[in-house]
């Protein structure tokens, strides 16, 4: 018999809990990336309308947020207990937030952008009042010269172009009494139907004759939903100057979270570099 100086104390091992809801937490943030993935494609296939298409949103956001709370209490106590699981968890986090960061997305731009679904150019004096304002082109050259850098921007946009109107292809009784204003506006009445256009447009829309004042009609898409937007570009020539003014208005919504804004600033930006050539300030200088 050993001395009881030399008998070792007992040993054991420690009972460890493992974390139950983690892998329904992981489930389920894997399923809210799956339903906005889904709803998305069939909103775009012309599968879903618009309504299912917020609730399913909806949806997936509030289980994706619901996985995120879950899987954030499951870490907390895999910290403070020790039990298993927390690799779990913390995969289902990551994924949960990921679910979340387009609605964190929308979030924002929602803050920093007005309340509304339009913006349009200084120079749109009929614009409505309520639509976000950019600053439009003053260019020092002629009118077909900076219609021509305007048919290469519309290239990179992806627009599709429906009408073309120029100031020789309107009855000339309809462009009177127009008020020029600071911009150069005039009131440009909408285009006649395309057979009545000059047979010399051909097989590119966009050919026509040279004129003092053009007026463009295309639809703009954006790219996660494809919803269309009416955009008017507007050149309009004033002695040795030129004037472009656009105007951007989403269809059937109240709020577009800054889309129509982007799209005529990027049309801009694309004119810009299309007449580097040309002397470029904007019109509210």
């Amino acid at each position: 018999m050993k001395p009881a100086s030399l008998r070792l104390p007992g040993t054991g091992h420690y009972l460890r809990g493992r974390l139950g809801l983690a892998r329904p937490a992981r489930a389920g943030a894997v399923f809210a990336l799956l339903l906005i993935l889904v709803a998305i494609l069939s909103f775009r296939l012309g599968i879903l309308e618009a309504r299912p298409l917020v609730w399913a949103l909806v949806l997936a956001g509030g289980i994706a947020a619901l996985a995120a709370l879950v899987a954030l209490g499951g870490l907390v106590r895999a910290w403070f207990t020790g039990a298993l699981g927390a690799g779990a968890a913390l995969g289902a986090l990551v994924l949960s937030l990921l679910a979340l960061l387009p609605f964190g997305l929308a979030g924002w731009l929602a803050s920093v952008n007005p309340p509304v679904a339009s913006a349009q150019t200084e120079g749109f004096a009929a614009a409505p009042s309520d639509a976000a304002l950019v600053s439009g082109r003053r260019f020092s050259a002629a009118a077909p010269d900076v219609y021509a850098a305007a048919r290469v921007a519309l290239k990179g946009t992806g627009w599709a172009v429906e009408e073309v109107a120029t100031r020789e292809s309107e009855a000339p009784d309809a462009l009177a009494g127009g008020d020029l204003g600071v911009s150069g506006t005039v009131a440009i009445p909408l285009p006649t139907p395309r057979a009545a256009i000059d047979a010399r447009a051909g097989a590119d829309p966009l050919e026509r004759p040279d004129s003092t004042a053009y007026r463009i009609e295309a639809v703009a898409r954006d790219l996660l939903f494809a919803l269309p937007s009416d955009v008017t570009i507007r050149i309009l020539q004033e002695g040795g100057e030129t004037f472009v003014d656009l105007s951007s208005a989403s269809r059937g919504l109240d709020l577009d979270f800054g889309q129509n804004r982007r799209f005529i600033e990027g049309f801009l930006a694309r004119l810009d570099e299309a007449v580097t050539t040309l002397e470029t300030v904007p019109t509210g200088d």
